[in-house]
């Protein structure tokens, strides 16, 4: 089982991010992508042991991006993170058909809550 994490290296919340996911689940089980390039690359490859992926759209045009490659995020369970809580911005994050969605001014901890329930499902 692996968590696929996808944030842009350039964000402070990205930093945020890893630091709240690392405790849930190792290091080698983790698989962290910093471009929507790489992660599509790796959504394009065999993921039988993939079973979680949380996305975090720091901007409005990186959750396009994120939704251009919606075909290759169907078969995972999806922790989609906002940029803002704007009525579009959330319709469109929808899109995606996430299990849940936060929005980046987040702690995370509800991210880090509900990713770990979702591992614990797998173990």
């Amino acid at each position: 089982m692996k968590l696929l994490l996808y944030a842009a290296a350039t964000q402070g919340a990205a930093e945020r991010l890893q630091r709240i996911i690392a405790p849930l689940i190792s290091e080698r089980k983790r698989e962290i992508y910093q471009t929507i390039t790489d992660l599509s690359y790796r959504l394009r490859q065999p993921m039988s042991s993939l079973c979680v992926a949380v996305l975090l759209a720091a901007t409005r045009s990186e959750l396009s991006a994120l939704l251009s490659i919606r075909e290759l995020l169907a078969d995972l369970r999806l922790v989609v993170i906002l940029p803002d809580l704007e009525r579009e911005t959330v319709a469109r994050g929808h899109t995606l058909r996430p299990r849940f969605v936060s929005h980046i001014e987040s702690d995370f901890t509800d991210v880090a809550a509900v990713v770990n329930k979702m591992l614990e499902q797998e173990r």
